[in-house]
């Protein structure tokens, strides 16, 4: 199954994973038009809704039979579209869950823009970025994989007795530590300094912080804007015609 954010939206692309035999799970908003049998959205908490914009419509295309799903995430309700339309096979429960696993690649995006500097590519041609970026990857996941290989390892301290999880590794640290090493490759570190302790010690700060996000100071950001409700229209008579010239049944 394909799951994906706001930004993976839209019928060709929607039309290529059905065509391709690819369930897809997806968060949408106020950027999807859709078509139901009901005008209220309060309506549509699991119902199924179609895909079919107009200019698909008028070229004789076929309509996607999908599944709108309103689910909760922590404090935020959000609008999950998906092509699985049989509930048995995908529950609200497991919606959730699938959605949340997706936060694990953000936090690999967000590692190999920001950490390392590769929010914007230096080659020029397309075919040199495409190796910059596989590249940067595979230098990203090696980094990982040696933190990672150390830190499975390492006895836990004194006043903290909570078992060693992947997500407590620090990639910052971790790159910290390779490139101090490279630096002086002839230097002999001192006792409890060389890579192998920096590699091991490469985790985040671990503390219980239990204050509201949002009480923390953000500048504001003009790019990001608050993510409305899809924007849902009733089935009118014309549609209803060209779903019967195309022998599709409407929505459920």
């Amino acid at each position: 199954m394909f799951c994906g954010d706001a930004g993976f939206v839209g019928y060709p692309l929607w039309t290529k994973l059905i065509l391709a035999k690819v369930d897809f799970l997806v968060r949408v908003g106020g950027n999807v038009s859709l078509l139901s049998e009901h005008a209220d959205i309060q309506r549509l908490k699991d119902n199924v809704v179609l895909c079919w914009p107009k200019d698909k419509m008028r070229s004789g295309a076929k309509p996607l039979k999908l599944r709108l799903v309103k689910v909760k995430i922590g404090k935020t309700t959000m609008w999950m579209l998906t092509s699985v339309l049989n509930r048995t096979k995908l529950s609200i429960k497991q919606i959730v869950r699938y959605y949340k696993m997706r936060w694990g690649i953000e936090v690999e995006f967000r590692g190999l823009k920001q950490t390392l500097n590769k929010h914007k590519l230096s080659c020029r041609s397309s075919e040199n970025v495409r190796a910059e970026l596989e590249w940067s990857i595979i230098a990203m996941a090696f980094a990982e994989l040696l933190g990672t290989r150390r830190q499975i390892q390492r006895k836990p301290k004194k006043n903290d007795d909570r078992e060693y999880q992947i997500a407590d590794r620090s990639l910052a640290e971790t790159v910290r530590a390779i490139r101090t090493a490279m630096a002086a490759p002839d230097k002999k570190p001192e006792r409890g300094t060389g890579l192998v302790d920096q590699l091991t010690e490469a985790i985040v700060q671990r503390y219980n912080n239990k204050t509201d996000k949002k009480s923390r100071y953000r500048p504001p950001n003009p790019d990001k804007k608050p993510l409305k409700d899809p924007d849902i229209r009733k089935i009118n008579a014309v549609e209803r015609k060209r779903l019967r010239e195309l022998d599709f049944k409407t929505a459920a």
